[in-house]
């Protein structure tokens, strides 16, 4: 009697898992795989969604630090012709600007917005021949702004637009303040970027 029952016993004691046991098994490591490859993916979209946005934050703070730079160079000499002139959406000017060669010359520039293409561009004529209209190169300062936006101060207020006029003793700004809202492809979010440029020969 004794003898019988231990040999069940082996037999309950050596047996296998059973279907059941084996899908739940299955279905727990499906789940955490699955939970596994949903934290990664969301992750990895966070951190390459924070690349983006530093890159695109970078590009930003670098393109309005060019434009301050260069408008705090901005000149006027003995050419009548030679003018600061600009409205709310673009500013052109006489400033110094660095050649291939490294050194500084005087050239025309001119920063304005593609607004279909939302490119913030930089338009340049290193030999200034005072033709606002006419360059040698354009240039995209950087992409996906949506805005940009320049305000003049006289000494005493601020004004949407400025035109130097040296017959009437109009020369340059004493400062500008350059305003740019940079966004995502998808209009989603953005940030607003802005800079106070003061004229060294005002």
């Amino acid at each position: 009697m004794s003898l019988n029952r231990g040999r069940g016993q082996r037999r309950a004691e050596g047996r296998g898992f059973t279907l059941v046991e084996v899908l739940i098994a299955l279905a727990i490591l499906a789940m955490i795989v699955v939970s596994t490859f949903t934290i990664f993916r969301s992750a990895s979209k966070s951190w390459q969604k924070g690349e983006t946005r530093s890159e695109r934050y970078q590009n930003a703070r670098n393109a309005i630090y060019r434009i301050s730079t260069e408008i705090s160079q901005a000149v006027i000499n003995s050419n009548p012709l030679c003018k600061f002139t600009g409205d709310k959406n673009k500013v052109s000017f006489i400033s110094f600007v660095s050649t291939e060669s490294g050194a500084f010359e005087l050239g025309e520039l001119e920063f304005w917005l593609d607004g279909a293409g939302r490119f913030l561009m930089r338009n340049d004529d290193v030999d200034p021949d005072y033709d606002f209209t006419t360059y040698d190169h354009s240039d995209v300062l950087s992409e996906n702004v949506s805005e940009l936006e320049f305000s003049y101060f006289d000494g005493a207020v601020w004004t949407d637009a400025w035109n130097t006029d040296q017959a009437l003793g109009i020369g340059l700004p004493k400062a500008v303040k350059i305003k740019i809202k940079i966004e995502d492809k998808k209009s989603k979010e953005g940030e607003i970027f802005e800079v106070i440029a003061r004229l060294r020969t005002a």
